[in-house]
C-alpha cells in the first residue's frame, strides 16, 4: 500500500505550489521508480487549470466524473490521470475549468474513503492538495482523517495567524492534529522574509522554511509549474520536506 500524504493550510499559503513540487521531489528521489499522484481536492477555484493552462481541454479530465459513478475501480480512476511527457509514474487528478460544487451529484465519505484506498492500491505516494475550508471538500476532511503524514502549511503574515487562530481549533476538533505532522512556513513573497522571524512566536514549531523564490511565479505564469524547479536553496528544502514524509 502506498502512503498518503495530506498538504493544508491558510488560504494562499502556497499548498498547490508545494504538493506539485512534493511530487516532483519524490519522484525524482527514487528516479522515477516511484509511482506518485497529487489529487486537487479544490472544487471553488480547479486546480488543474492553473498547473495546466497550455494543456488541450481533451487532456484534461475530472475527478468528479469518477466520484459521481454509482460504481468505479481502478481502471476509471487510472483513466483520469492527468499526465506530462517524461515522468511516467507521475501524475495529477483534480476538477475541470468550469466545474463547481454542483457540477456533480453529492458523493458519500464511504465513496471518498474507497477512491483514496484505490490510489493508495496503485501508487507509492498520494499527494492530496487540500482545500483551506474543510466544509468545502469531503475529500479534505478524508484525506485529513486518514494521511499518514499531514504537511501543515503557513506564511508569516497577519492574514494567516489570523485564520489559524481562528480554524485551528475547528481542526484540532476534528483529530486532525497529529504528532507526525510536519509544521512547514512558506515565503511565497519576497517583502514576507522581513516578517519571518516575528510570525514563528504566533506560528508554533516550524520545522522547515521554504525560501522565497522566483522561479515558481515565472513557472505559475507561463503555466509550467509542474516542470523542474532549478532555483538549488529553494529545492532544498523541498528534497529535505521529502526526505521527512518518505
Amino acid at each position: 500500500m502506498g502512503k498518503l500524504i495530506a498538504v493544508w493550510g491558510a488560504p494562499n499559503s502556497g499548498k498547490t505550489t508545494l504538493s506539485v513540487k512534493l511530487a516532483e521531489a519524490i519522484y525524482g528521489r527514487s528516479r522515477g521508480k516511484s509511482s506518485v499522484i497529487v489529487v486537487f481536492t479544490d472544487i471553488v477555484t480547479p486546480t488543474l487549470p492553473v498547473v495546466f493552462p497550455n494543456f488541450r481541454s481533451e487532456d484534461i479530465y475530472s475527478v468528479g466524473s469518477v466520484l459521481s459513478k454509482p460504481d468505479f475501480f481502478a481502471d476509471d480512476v487510472v483513466s483520469n490521470i492527468v499526465m506530462t511527457k517524461n515522468r511516467m509514474n507521475l501524475g495529477y487528478l483534480g476538477y475541470k475549468d468550469g466545474e463547481n460544487r454542483h457540477s456533480y451529484p453529492e458523493y458519500t465519505e464511504t465513496k471518498a474513503k474507497y477512491f483514496f484506498n484505490i490510489l493508495v492500491g496503485i501508487a507509492d505516494f498520494v499527494i492530496v492538495d487540500c482545500m483551506s475550508m474543510l466544509d468545502f471538500s469531503l475529500l479534505t476532511r478524508v484525506a485529513l482523517e486518514n494521511a499518514d503524514q499531514t504537511v501543515r502549511l503557513a506564511t508569516p503574515d497577519l492574514k494567516c495567524i489570523s485564520f489559524r487562530m481562528s480554524q485551528m481549533k475547528i481542526f484540532a476538533s476534528h483529530g486532525y492534529l497529529k504528532d507526525s505532522d510536519v509544521a512547514v512556513m512558506n515565503i511565497p513573497r519576497q517583502e514576507l522574509n522581513l516578517s519571518a522571524a516575528d510570525a514563528r512566536t504566533h506560528l508554533g514549531k516550524i520545522e522547515f522554511t521554504v525560501p522565497y523564490c522566483p522561479g515558481i511565479v515565472e513557472q505559475y505564469m507561463e503555466g509550467f509549474l509542474y516542470e523542474g524547479m532549478k532555483d538549488k536553496k529553494f529545492m532544498q528544502t523541498v528534497k529535505a520536506i521529502a526526505e521527512r514524509l518518505v
